[in-house]
């Protein structure tokens, strides 16, 4: 399948090295080992999983990002929230087609792009950011890697503490994601914003955080079945006189909270892993 102009790829050399094109434009060219590339030869000539030959020898393989590796080349004034925990967050969250999902705390927009592309068709997504920079980078990483979504996403400058945010909105929201670093001053916000049976998610990366949100939610008396987890993902090597696990581990990035709400004060129920 030939690739066309807007379109991002990632060129594989032989030795593992990976290049990176964010967008093909005509005229423009990208370097290889020293050696210019024309966007205008790939666009004619090259297909994915083809290898493509160089000028001066050798080949690479060209493929499409995946949503993935187009994170790990985001734009971004902060720390994005990793794959590996995007991954858990939209699956604990049970985010889905159909779903109105309030965010806040939007930094470069990365879990912005995952949320709509799983609330879609059907979806809506509304982000709160305090600061305006971080909405503008935000909305432009949507740009560049789901314009598609900009129609069911809204950017909402504002303060996820504050109790006149949002104003008229009342149990409007089926999941609330939180990635602030002082969440449990939002529960107000969150028992008002979120419908009955609906999941709050928050991500913070220290566990005196978590101690502080759990002792929040039960003190609500309508937050139930809270549970905290955390990912460590570890590749391995598999050669043909060896198994073993890779040097390097991404270990501990933040910590995973949901609970289900219910507008009634009544005890708090404690989550118990069902396997």
């Amino acid at each position: 399948m030939p690739f066309l102009p807007g379109e991002p790829l990632i060129l594989y050399m032989p030795n593992g090295r990976t290049i990176s094109v964010s967008s093909l434009v005509h005229g423009k060219k990208t370097h290889v080992d020293g050696v210019p590339l024309p966007h205008d030869l790939l666009m004619e000539k090259a297909s994915e999983g083809i290898p493509f030959p160089l000028e001066r020898g050798g080949w690479v393989l060209p493929f499409r990002p995946t949503h993935a590796e187009s994170l790990s080349h985001l734009k971004r004034r902060t720390q994005i929230i990793y794959p590996k925990d995007q991954g858990l967050i939209l699956l604990w969250a049970d985010i889905h087609p159909g779903h109105r999902v309030l965010e806040s705390g939007v930094g470069s927009g990365a879990l912005t792009v995952s949320l709509l592309r799983m609330v879609r068709p059907g979806g809506s997504l509304v982000s709160v950011e305090r600061r305006s920079e971080h909405a503008d980078e935000a909305r432009a990483n949507i740009r560049t890697l789901d314009p598609a979504g900009a129609a069911d996403h809204a950017m909402v400058i504002g303060d996820m503490y504050e109790s006149e945010l949002l104003p008229g909105e009342v149990a409007g929201f089926d999941r609330i994601i939180l990635d602030l670093p002082e969440p449990w001053k939002a529960v107000d916000n969150v028992k008002r914003l979120l419908r009955p049976g609906g999941i709050l998610l928050t991500y913070v990366p220290t566990p005196l955080q978590v101690h502080t949100l759990s002792l929040a939610l039960q003190e609500t008396k309508n937050f139930h079945l809270v549970r905290t987890v955390e990912s460590i993902v570890r590749d391995w090597e598999f050669g043909p006189q060896s198994v073993r696990p890779a040097h390097r581990i991404i270990g501990h990035t933040g910590f995973i909270t949901t609970a289900r709400f219910s507008p009634e004060q009544l005890p708090c129920i404690p989550f118990e892993p069902p396997f």
